[in-house]
């Protein structure tokens, strides 16, 4: 029953951060530039289940047979005499069906796709051997699997988990509609992309947000004031007739003064919200930057991307879901109080 309360309360706990992420979403509707958050949720570990006052199994053992394939560059595999083990930030975790690709150092890691579909294993979990130290793959990786299957003692009878938890919170940045504003210094990014910005600090931030104006001194700016950046520093409009081509290109008065500094990255999974529609690079992680590769509007400026009635559908499947978890726990405590009152009478 006490387990019935751990899953309850931490699905209960899991879901308000959805909730919470959901409704930031829709109170960004009409924010322009801004890219939705999606929160990813995982199971706590599956830790062993062993019989306490039985006696073992001690049915004759056989070999580590697993059924084993690949797609690509995805490995799978599933044993049924024994477990594999990952290594995960909250302990190891016995399964018998594991998913994973070999990374750039050769480690058998679990992973993720981004945007471009690439595989990705950071801040993902280890495949360990039997002495619980991350292996490396090459040649051979069914027999190698063969050899890390482990086999717990015969009192084991099964795994169990202690519910879900959030893994983490990750941007979608998909391209969001294009409004017609006419304006002339509102712009917008078709395609993958980012404008730089220099805050007040001299940091760079990225933003999808193109609703720029001028300042008192001719700097080309954010609402908030920071500095659009050229690929030469900021940006000097003097004059009354501008002009913003497709790659970036600066015209004022027919003359070109400069070139809007706009690229892609290659690590955007790192870039993490600081509000007012900024980005910035996670601590300790260097922007990889590449070249942007679609093309710049001038009069228009891009919507959110969030659909305001997936959200709405998403929020009323979390909270029915929510009193669900709030009835089991109840139920659950009403039959701890009558072991603890009735059963002990008898």
């Amino acid at each position: 029953m006490n387990r019935g309360l751990y899953i309850s309360a931490t699905s209960m706990i899991a879901n308000q951060r959805r909730l919470e992420a959901i409704s930031n979403n829709l109170s960004n509707v009409n924010t322009t530039g801004f890219k939705k958050d999606v929160v990813l949720t995982e199971s706590f570990p599956e830790v062993l289940l062993s019989k306490i006052n039985d006696r073992p199994d001690f049915r004759g053992q056989r070999e580590n047979e697993i059924e084993y394939e690949t797609n690509g560059n995805v490995h799978r595999a599933r044993t049924n005499e024994g477990y594999f083990m990952v290594r995960t930030p909250n302990g190891i975790s016995y399964v018998k069906d594991i998913r994973f690709i070999v990374d750039d150092e050769g480690y058998l890691k679990t992973f993720y796709k981004n945007e471009q579909d690439e595989y990705k294993t950071d801040g993902e979990n280890y495949i360990l051997d039997r002495n619980h130290n991350p292996i490396q793959g090459g040649g051979n990786i069914e027999g190698l699997l063969e050899e890390i299957v482990f086999r717990p003692s015969p009192r084991v009878v099964g795994t169990m988990n202690a519910g879900a938890k959030v893994k983490k919170v990750v941007t979608d940045f998909t391209q969001g509609d294009l409004l017609d504003t006419g304006g002339t210094f509102d712009l917008a990014l078709r395609g993958s992309g980012f404008f730089k910005v220099q805050g007040e600090d001299g940091e760079t931030y990225y933003t999808r947000d193109g609703s720029f104006t001028v300042n008192s001194m001719g700097q080309l700016t954010t609402s908030e004031g920071y500095l659009v950046m050229g690929t030469g520093g900021p940006i000097i409009i003097n004059g009354n007739d501008v002009e913003i081509t497709k790659d970036g290109q600066v015209f004022v008065d027919g003359n070109m003064v400069a070139n809007l500094d706009i690229v892609d990255l290659d690590n955007k999974e790192f870039l993490r919200k600081i509000g007012d529609n900024f980005y910035r690079m996670a601590e300790d992680v260097e922007a990889e930057e590449i070249p942007f590769d679609g093309e710049l509007i001038q009069g228009f400026l891009e919507n959110s991307n969030v659909d305001s009635i997936n959200e709405m559908v998403e929020m009323i499947s979390l909270l029915r879901n929510f009193e669900t978890c709030q009835k089991a726990i109840r139920v659950q405590d009403e039959m701890m109080e009558k072991s603890a009152n009735e059963i002990g009478r008898v």
